[in-house]
């Protein structure tokens, strides 16, 4: 059934019960307007609200997929407490486009925090989640994944931050989703990001990367689905035990920390070409291991060159496609941490 657009205004928050909702966006000149879809999900009693996002970029999938499954499989009765909100598709102009910035207007939705009022549809949809929705939540769940650009191994991730409770507090969420990773970073890797705009509230703040190649990762997918419904289980909005999401077959029983956060831990080709991977996904090097390779076609009776990781640490995520221009990450190495 293709829902009725609703006006902001019209949107029940509070009310016990699940409603679904499009809420429009003019796009252009023409009156156009773009639906972004909207779940919530409401005990109709005092609890905390778990907010989850899907789409913020357009080329990547596990994240709608698996709360579109979440959203058509759940029986609003089973919450016993709070509230849980749901944006399967942020970037709407951009999922539909098969890519990773809007279609409408260019911009990479996770760059476009807090959003303006009288901004282009990007920014005005930041601006609508950031009062609408995160101004509304206790915890904020991100999902996204690598798209085109990179294979990532399954990992969670949360913001570096000097408080220790609020850390203890991202890693024990973060946790809850059973990835064999998760990753802290910082936020100076860009600036506008929701995650960052989330945090600036005071919210309990996650994000994930669980698949990659603009694909549906099978294991990406269980990872999220199952991952949002965990933490409604540990925040008390299910009376339901926390279930343990690891696959130990593939990657261990082990659930490790790692660190991300300055450009030492970052690969990068020092010429174009064509690059090779010399270290799988997952894998554990020392400084100075050869962990990629690039080739020169050019120059086909020439060795390629050996690119040496850093530092210690885990090959967190490679480049997925192998033309490379110079300067490009070609692999990610991070270090364990408590």
């Amino acid at each position: 059934m293709l829902v009725d657009i609703t006006p902001v205004s019209k949107i029940d928050w509070e009310s016990k019960g699940a409603r679904a909702y499009s809420v429009p966006f003019t796009s252009d000149g023409y009156w156009a307007r773009s639906r972004m879809p909207l779940y919530v999900a409401s005990s109709g009693k005092p609890g905390r609200t778990i907010v989850a996002i899907g789409g913020t970029h357009g080329d990547e999938y596990e994240g709608p997929v698996a709360l579109k499954n979440l959203i058509n499989g759940f029986d609003a009765d089973r919450l016993v407490s709070g509230r849980l909100i749901v944006v399967p598709v942020f970037s709407v102009t951009a999922f539909y486009a098969d890519q990773r910035e809007a279609a409408a207007d260019g911009i990479n939705m996770n760059r476009a925090f807090p959003g303006k009022a009288d901004g282009s549809i990007s920014y005005r949809m930041a601006r609508f989640l950031t009062d609408e929705v995160l101004s509304r939540s206790d915890v904020v769940i991100d999902i996204h994944s690598g798209g085109r650009g990179f294979q990532i191994v399954p990992t969670m991730s949360f913001h570096s931050v000097d408080d220790p409770e609020l850390k203890r507090q991202f890693k024990e969420t973060a946790f809850l989703f059973g990835t064999p990773f998760t990753m802290i970073y910082t936020s100076s890797m860009g600036t506008g990001l929701l995650t960052e705009e989330a945090e600036k509230m005071g919210k309990i703040t996650i994000g994930s990367e669980l698949g990659y190649g603009a694909s549906t990762d099978l294991d990406g997918v269980r990872w999220a689905q199952h991952g949002v419904l965990n933490v409604m289980r540990h925040y008390g909005l299910l009376d339901e035990p926390v279930e343990d999401l690891r696959l130990p077959d593939k990657w261990g029983p082990a659930q490790r920390l790692v660190q991300n956060i300055d450009i030492d831990t970052w690969v990068t080709a020092p010429i174009a070409g064509i690059s090779e991977p010399l270290a799988p996904l997952g894998a554990y090097v020392t400084a100075g291991t050869p962990v990629a390779r690039i080739h020169d076609f050019y120059r086909w009776d020439e060795p390629g060159i050996d690119i040496v990781a850093d530092q210690d640490g885990f090959v967190l995520c490679r480049k997925f496609r192998a033309k490379t221009e110079q300067g490009d990450v070609v692999m990610v190495i991070a270090r364990e941490v408590d």
